[in-house]
C-alpha cells in the first residue's frame, strides 16, 4: 500500500464510488469517505486513529416525519428513541389539524455514527416506536433527500 495519507486515499475512493453509483452531492462523497477512513484506521493489528480533530464536527442529518392520529406521548416516544440512539434533535415542527398531526424532526446523528452506531438502527427504533404509538414514521438520510431533489 502506498504511503499516501489515509484521508486522501479515502477521499479519492469515495469520489470514485460516488461516480460509479451516480449519487449526487459532496455530502455523499464525504460520508463514504468517512466510512472508508474509519475502515482504513482500524486495520487488524493497529489501534484506531482519529481522522478529525476533536473540535471538528460534520453534521450527518436525518429527516424524520411522523403522521397519524393525535395522542399523548407521541413527541416523547419519538424523542426517546432518538435520544437512546444518541441523536441530537436540531429542529422540530408539529402541526395538528383536527385529530391528525404531522411532525418533522431534523436530527444530527454524526455523534452516534462516529461511535459505531448505524442509521438503520435508528430507523428500526423509530419504526417500533411508531407502531407502539399507532403512527407512521419515516426516517430519511439527508443525502437521499438531496439526491432526490437534484434529479
Amino acid at each position: 500500500m502506498s504511503s499516501r495519507d489515509p484521508e486522501q486515499v479515502a477521499e479519492e475512493i469515495a469520489h470514485r464510488v460516488i461516480a460509479q453509483l451516480g449519487a449526487a452531492g459532496a455530502d455523499s462523497a464525504h460520508l463514504v469517505g468517512q466510512e472508508i477512513a474509519a475502515a482504513l484506521n482500524t486495520l487488524p493489528g493497529e489501534a484506531p486513529r482519529s481522522t478529525t480533530s476533536p473540535q471538528a464536527h460534520h453534521p450527518e442529518r436525518v429527516v424524520i416525519t411522523a403522521t397519524g392520529r393525535n395522542g399523548s406521548g407521541i413527541v416523547a416516544g419519538l424523542a426517546s428513541a432518538i435520544d437512546e440512539f444518541r441523536g441530537d434533535i436540531r429542529d422540530i415542527s408539529q402541526t395538528i389539524i383536527g385529530d391528525y398531526f404531522t411532525m418533522i424532526f431534523v436530527v444530527d446523528i454524526a455523534g452516534a455514527t462516529s461511535e459505531g452506531a448505524r442509521f438503520d438502527q435508528l430507523k428500526h427504533s423509530l419504526t417500533l416506536a411508531g407502531e407502539q404509538l399507532g403512527i407512521h414514521v419515516v426516517a430519511m438520510h439527508d443525502d437521499i433527500l438531496t439526491a432526490m431533489h437534484s434529479v
